[in-house]
C-alpha cells in the first residue's frame, strides 16, 4: 500500500509553502505460503512480517513568522516624553532566512502471530524529526536582538512496543460470557 500528502500553508513563505509526504507499507502473511503452511498448521493460524514507511509535515506555527513586522506599544509605552506616555515601535527581531515544514519519518517493522485465541504482536520503529521549529543558536549581545525562531533542531526516536493477548468465551449461568486479556510492554 502506498500514498502520498502535498499540503500547503500560507504561514510559510512562498518558496516553502508545499510539502511533500509520501508514505508505503508492506506486509507479507508467511502462514499462506505453500512451503510454510504444513509446518504451521494447527498451532499458528496466522504469522505476518510487515513494514512501513511514511512521513508527515508539521505546520504548527504562529502565521507570517516569516515577516519583518514593527509593533507599536499601545498604551503599556515606556516611553515617556514630556511626562507623558508615548507609543513607539521598534525595530523588528531578526528573522531566519527560511521557514519551512517540520518533517517527521517514520520506519516500522513488525510482527504478527495468532493462533485460536492466544495473539502477539511486535513491532520495532524508528522516527526521525528533521527541521524541528525551535530558537536559533545564541548571538552576541552586541547585535541587540534575541535568536531567532527557525528549523533549527532535530530529533530521533526509536523504540519497540510488544503486545500479547487471549480471548475466550464460555456459559456462565446458561448465557454466554466473552472475556480477553491484553498486556503491552
Amino acid at each position: 500500500d502506498r500514498s502520498a500528502r502535498y499540503d500547503g500553508s500560507s504561514k510559510f513563505p512562498s518558496s516553502s509553502q508545499w510539502g511533500f509526504f509520501p508514505s508505503a507499507s508492506v506486509g507479507w502473511r508467511l502462514s499462506e505460503e505453500p512451503w510454510l503452511k504444513p509446518h504451521v498448521e494447527g498451532w499458528l493460524d496466522n504469522f505476518k512480517v510487515r513494514a512501513s514507511i511514511g512521513s508527515l509535515g508539521n505546520a504548527n506555527i504562529d502565521p507570517y513568522q516569516y515577516l519583518e513586522t514593527m509593533t507599536a506599544s499601545g498604551s503599556a509605552s515606556i516611553a515617556i516624553i514630556n511626562g507623558q506616555n508615548v507609543p513607539y515601535t521598534s525595530v523588528p527581531s531578526l528573522i531566519p532566512d527560511d521557514i519551512t515544514w517540520e518533517k517527521v519519518t517514520t520506519y516500522n517493522i513488525g510482527l504478527d502471530l495468532f493462533h485460536n485465541r492466544l495473539s502477539f504482536t511486535g513491532d520495532y520503529y524508528r522516527r526521525n524529526t528533521t527541521d524541528l521549529y525551535t530558537v536559533g543558536p545564541n548571538l552576541p549581545q552586541v547585535l541587540g536582538s534575541a535568536a531567532p525562531y527557525g528549523n533549527y533542531a532535530s530529533l530521533k526516536t526509536k523504540g519497540w512496543e510488544l503486545s500479547l493477548s487471549y480471548r475466550d468465551s464460555f456459559n456462565l449461568g446458561g448465557k454466554p460470557f466473552s472475556y480477553s486479556i491484553k498486556g503491552m510492554l
